[in-house]
């Protein structure tokens, strides 16, 4: 039987600007943009500052009126992956196969291992003991018999605490959770599902499958299996075998204006620079891919001349890509890749002219996938995605982004 933990650092961002500063110790604090700027968006925010009610995503307004003792920090995302990468080698201490889900989270198989350090509750206090010591911030840790129990474990007692969920727990633990709490049920799913009588995990777990794949297609068969407990995706312990993170749609119509193809291409960039960025990678290679509506396919790449993981840099790199390679005939499938990877530099050249506005979408891009990862992929749009409604019509949702247990899946579907 596989022993699978899920490691997940608690209130990250403002744990380590605690244990950076002793004087924010026991004190409300939350990560935020520009302080100056009352619309500023909450990026996390202390155990301290949680009680009085304050989420991430909320604005900085917002925050203060709730909290009018909270310390406002500026992000510094250079310490938050110094210390990410503190964790993960602590991880690596007590087996290699470690899979980095994001900046704070990770999942570790220590099936084996139990002659060296003990059973997986034991080797989940040690690592706990090991980052506190070490770090002085904290974790919660998930221990159980797949990756997606051990990712729904870890959130069921914060901060620093160490949860199971065995096969046996399902039904008493999981079934009873509203359904909105099953790994990749966002609020869209959500109402979907509530519309089909289906309020919790249970109710999901117990519907007929055909059912659901009628309603959802493929993504009805990964619901139901999940919300059965049921998920044999292993740890990657290495992105050594991705070579691209990419996605495609068919479009709803064949289109022929421009405008509503550089919509479709930003919605495709926004998914595939927040899976860039989440693995902690950047590409200097953009292919694009589209298909006729005479089925005649057409996969066109470039070089770019510096490596790239923001969302309008991918999008005006795709968008350009293709209009020099399309001849006007009707479309029907966009896709986008990003290939020549490389881990995100710590440290660049700097530009006089661009480095500025380089950093403003860095900061931007940051903002929209912390909201997202709270609030679901569809909680928050850019405008160039509501001229023509592309963000009410078009969903970027394949098979690959919907096994969420697989480092390489999660990088991104394969055009």
């Amino acid at each position: 039987m596989r022993n699978i933990l899920h490691v997940d650092l608690n209130a990250f961002y403002a744990s380590v600007e605690q244990a950076e500063d002793k004087n924010l110790q026991g004190k409300p604090v939350a990560v935020a943009g520009d302080k100056e700027k009352r619309t500023g968006i909450i990026l996390t925010a202390s155990y301290e500052a949680r009680r009085y009610g304050i989420k991430t995503g909320m604005t900085i307004g917002d925050a203060l009126k709730l909290c009018r003792d909270l310390i406002l920090v500026k992000p510094n995302f250079r310490r938050y992956v110094e210390y990410s990468n503190r964790v993960m080698d602590i991880l690596r201490s007590f087996t290699p196969d470690v899979e980095v889900f994001s900046i704070d989270e990770a999942w570790l198989d220590v099936s084996g291992c139990e002659g060296l350090f003990g059973d997986g509750v034991e080797i989940a206090n040690l690592i706990r003991k090991k980052i506190r010591e070490e770090l002085g911030i904290t974790a919660s840790v998930g221990v159980s018999y797949c990756k997606l129990m051990a990712k729904m474990a870890s959130d069921l007692k914060k901060p620093d605490a160490t949860s199971i969920i065995d096969e046996k727990d399902v039904p008493k633990i999981i079934w009873p959770m509203p359904v909105e709490e099953l790994f990749g049920v966002g609020r869209r799913m959500k109402s979907r599902l509530n519309e089909l009588g289906i309020f919790t995990i249970g109710d999901l777990a117990n519907t007929p499958l055909s059912l659901l794949t009628n309603n959802f297609g493929k993504v009805g068969r990964y619901y139901w299996n999940y919300a059965n407990g049921i998920d044999f995706s292993k740890v990657e312990s290495s992105y050594d075998c991705i070579k691209g993170v990419g996605n495609s749609i068919t479009t709803p119509k064949d289109l022929v204006d421009v405008k509503e193809i550089s919509e479709i291409f930003m919605v495709l960039a926004e998914s595939v620079g927040m899976r860039l960025r989440r693995m902690g990678f950047e590409g200097n290679v953009v292919e694009v891919v589209f298909r006729k509506s005479s089925f005649e396919t057409i996969v066109r790449r470039h070089k770019v001349n510096e490596y790239i993981d923001t969302t309008v840099d991918i999008h005006s790199e795709a968008l350009n890509l293709f209009l020099k390679n399309w001849d006007r005939s009707k479309i029907r499938l966009l896709g986008i890749r990003v290939t020549g990877l490389r881990e995100k530099q710590k440290f660049e050249q700097i530009s006089l002219f661009e480095d500025e506005t380089k950093k403003k979408r860095e900061k931007l891009d940051m903002c929209l996938d912390t909201i997202r990862e709270k609030y679901g992929k569809y909680s928050v749009f850019r405008a160039i995605t509501m001229q023509n409604d592309s963000n009410k019509t078009i969903r970027v949702l394949d098979k690959d982004e919907w096994i969420p247990m697989n480092s390489f899946n999660k990088g991104g579907g394969r055009i």
